[in-house]
């Protein structure tokens, strides 16, 4: 009988264990969900010139980092994308997510106006009060293949 109810109760804390596991799953796919659709705002919100806006969804020591490697704060960064002006296409592609309890790191590659091949970026997100804020940035440029 003991035994029985040893197999039982193992049983039991399996299936929570599986169903807790799945619960993350399926939390972490909202999240990353949440996060591409959080990078499309950010991108639409810069293209469209909606500076204040898109400073909203920044953390207050957001840091961006050129493809030339300079460290950039935030409103310095600010500055700069309100000085170009809107109307610049930047579409994210071949997103990937990673999230690490309240922060996320996105890794994606940005394609420039005319479709030209753009940077590759990552960008770390996290959560603060319930709401996804973007961090940081990093941008690396991507060398043309030689023919």
């Amino acid at each position: 009988m003991r035994d029985r109810t040893r197999i039982l109760c193992c049983g039991v804390i399996a299936a929570l264990l599986l169903a807790w596991v799945h619960a993350q799953e399926a939390g972490d796919s909202h999240d990353a969900n949440a996060i591409i659709a959080l990078e499309l705002e950010l991108t639409n919100l810069l293209e469209h010139g909606a500076f204040d806006k898109y400073a909203s969804h920044l953390t207050s020591d957001y840091a961006l980092t050129t493809p030339q490697g300079q460290v950039t704060t935030r409103d310095k960064a600010l500055a700069w994308w309100r000085a170009r002006g809107p109307g610049y296409k930047m579409t994210p592609s071949e997103m990937h997510v990673r999230l690490y309890g309240n922060t996320a790191i996105l890794t994606a590659r940005v394609v420039g106006p005319n479709g030209r091949p753009g940077d590759r970026i990552t960008k770390t997100f996290v959560r603060i009060n319930g709401k996804w804020l973007l961090a940081a940035l990093h941008s690396s440029q991507i060398a043309e293949p030689h023919e």
